[in-house]
C-alpha cells in the first residue's frame, strides 16, 4: 500500500495501518517514491544501442561508453556531455527497467557534470534503485548523506543506517566500512561481529584482546543474528558474475560484432558466460586483446559448448599469453592448431570467415 494522505501523519498511519513494520521500510519511507516513468532520461537509439536489445548488453555497453569518455577527455569530462556520454545515458536508461543495477551507472554519469544534468535526477536514480536492494545504490546513499551530495543535507545517522543496510545484504565493500566505522567509533561488540562475517583474521583477534568477556558475548550474539539476516555469498557472486558477462560481452560486442553474428541473444550471453566462466578464475587473463583472441577463435571454430576451455588448453594458452603476436595471428595460429587436431575445425572456421 502506497501511503499518501493530506491527513496528519499519526492520524494516517492509525487509520491505514501502513506505519512501517521495520527499519528497511522506515528507510524506503525517506526516499522519494517514483516510478521509473517519471524519473528516466528519454533514450533514443543510437549506433550501439537499440530499445529491443537485451538488457545485460546494454548495460555493459553503457558502461564501456562511459570509460571510453573518461579516456578520451579525462578530468575535463565532468564540464560537457561528449556523444559517447549522451549514448552512455540512452544505453542504460534502455536497460533500467530489467536491469536495475544500470541507475547506478546512470547516476554517476549525471551527478558529474552538475553543469549539464540536474542533480536531482542523479538522487532519484538512486532512490529508486535503493528502495529495491540494489547494493551500489544503497552504498551511494552512505557516501552522499555522510558529506551532503546531490542537494540532500549530511546526516551522519541515516548514512550509518544506508550502510548497515548495504552490508546486511551483502555488499563486500559496505561490510568492510562497517568494521572500520565500528573501530572508529569504539563499538568494539559490533565491530567484532563484522570481522566474523568477512572472516577477517587480522582485526578478530586484536579485537577480542581489547574487549572484555562480556563484549565477547555481545559481539557473538550480533555475529549469530547477522548470520540470519546476510544473503547467502552465490547470490553476491551471481551478480558480480551477471556483471563480468556484461561488460564482455558488450566489448566484444563493440569491438568485433561480427563474432556474434548467427547467434540469438540468449545463446550470445550462454557463450559468454562460458568464456568469462573460463578466463575469469585465470591470473594470467589480464588483456583486451586475449578476450577478443579466445571469442574469435572459439567462433571461427565453431566451439560454443560449455565443455570447451580453449584456456586450459597447452598450446592455446601459450598462444594466448603471447603478448608478441597480435590479435589477427593469435588467431590464425589458434585456428590453425585446431584444424591439425580435427580437420571439422578447419572446415568450420573456413566457412565463418567466408561469411
Amino acid at each position: 500500500m502506497n501511503c499518501r494522505s493530506a491527513l496528519p501523519l499519526a492520524l494516517f498511519t492509525l487509520l491505514t495501518g501502513c506505519e512501517p513494520s521495520s527499519p528497511d521500510e522506515k528507510l524506503d519511507q525517506s526516499l522519494p517514491d517514483l516510478g521509473l516513468e517519471q524519473i528516466l532520461p528519454k533514450a533514443e537509439a543510437n549506433a550501439y544501442c537499440t530499445a529491443d536489445m537485451d538488457s545485460e548488453l546494454l548495460f555493459g555497453i553503457g558502461r564501456l561508453l562511459i570509460d571510453e569518455d573518461q579516456e578520451t577527455h579525462g578530468v575535463l569530462r565532468t564540464q560537457f556531455a561528449s556523444e559517447a556520454v549522451q549514448m552512455a545515458r540512452s544505453c542504460l536508461a534502455m536497460a533500467a527497467p530489467r536491469y536495475t543495477r544500470s541507475l547506478c551507472s546512470l547516476a554517476m554519469v549525471t551527478a558529474e557534470r552538475p553543469n549539464v544534468y540536474v542533480k536531482s535526477e542523479a538522487f532519484n536514480y538512486i532512490a529508486y534503485a535503493a528502495r529495491r536492494n540494489e547494493g551500489c545504490a544503497q552504498w551511494a546513499l552512505y557516501d552522499i548523506y555522510s558529506i551532503g551530495k546531490l542537494k540532500q543535507p549530511p546526516d551522519k545517522a541515516l548514512a550509518m543506517a544506508w550502510l548497515e543496510r548495504s552490508a546486511r545484504h551483502g555488499a563486500l565493500e559496505a561490510q568492510e566500512e562497517m568494521l572500520s566505522q565500528s573501530k572508529k567509533q569504539n563499538k568494539l561488540a559490533l565491530a567484532y561481529a563484522w570481522a566474523r562475517v568477512l572472516g577477517d583474521a587480522e582485526n578478530i583477534e586484536p579485537l577480542k584482546q581489547a574487549m572484555s568477556p562480556a563484549q565477547i558475548a555481545e559481539g557473538e550474539q550480533h555475529y549469530q543474528q547477522l548470520l540470519t539476516q546476510l544473503p547467502p555469498q552465490e547470490l553476491r557472486k551471481k551478480a558480480d558474475r551477471k556483471e563480468l558477462i556484461a561488460l564482455h560481452m558488450a566489448d566484444v560486442y563493440m569491438n568485433h560484432p561480427q563474432a556474434f553474428e548467427g547467434l540469438s541473444p540468449l545463446q550470445r550471453r550462454q557463450f559468454m558466460a562460458n568464456v568469462v566462466d573460463a578466463l575469469e578464475p585465470n591470473p594470467d587473463f589480464q588483456k583486451r586483446r586475449q578476450l577478443y583472441a579466445y571469442v574469435l577463435i572459439a567462433r571461427q571454430a565453431n566451439l560454443t559448448a560449455p565443455a570447451v576451455n580453449l584456456w586450459q588448453d597447452p598450446a592455446l594458452h601459450a598462444l594466448l599469453v603471447n603478448e608478441n603476436l597480435g590479435l589477427e595471428d593469435t588467431v590464425a595460429q589458434g585456428l590453425a592448431i585446431l584444424a591439425k587436431r580435427n580437420p571439422d575445425n578447419a572446415a568450420a572456421a573456413g566457412h565463418s570467415e567466408a561469411k
